[in-house]
């Protein structure tokens, strides 16, 4: 391979032509991280007072207390019981009833039981994995009552007596 064929190739890969989608992204990508981490250290500067040097630190300080708040709030919620009262359902029924026809189009608003009928779709579509399971654990059921019933007969006829059991 000669000289001029490697400086051919690194001439083509260099030349703007060439810059890929790939390429776009990166560069695109770093440059919004710099302005975000040059926001970020004006910010700090601005509110707290920090150099730039205790950008960083003061960053990982607030990241921490804001993981602590948001596990403290993701573990009331969890225990705590819903305060749900039957107005409650109704509003919230009737919010995303508009919400639904809004989405579909107002010719749907004289379509009679639509509610329902999406309310079905919708308690169908979150049904679907347990009644899968079940139906497959049924099948499973009904495959080992086969298999016991066909070894049951398969015995009586070897051994001429009823239930395969010897006389």
């Amino acid at each position: 391979m000669d000289a001029t064929a490697g400086a051919a190739t690194g001439a083509a890969a260099a030349a703007p032509g060439n810059f890929g989608t790939g390429r776009v992204f990166v560069a695109d990508s770093r440059l919004a991280l710099g302005a975000l981490n040059y926001g970020r250290r004006r910010a700090l500067e601005r509110y707290f007072g920090v150099s730039r040097e205790q950008a960083n630190l003061l960053t990982f300080v607030l990241a921490l207390a804001a993981a602590d708040m948001a596990y403290e709030t993701t573990r009331r919620v969890v225990r705590a019981p819903l305060a749900l009262t039957g107005a409650d359902l109704t509003m919230g029924g009737f919010a995303m009833r508009e919400a639904a026809l809004g989405v579909a189009g107002p010719s749907l608003r004289a379509t009679p039981l639509l509610g329902a009928l999406v309310t079905v779709a919708v308690l169908g579509r979150l049904a679907l994995p347990g009644v899968r399971r079940v139906t497959l654990g049924l099948r499973a059921a009904e495959q080992r009552v086969r298999a016991q019933r066909i070894g049951r007969y398969s015995d009586a006829r070897r051994t001429g007596t009823p239930g395969g059991q010897e006389a």
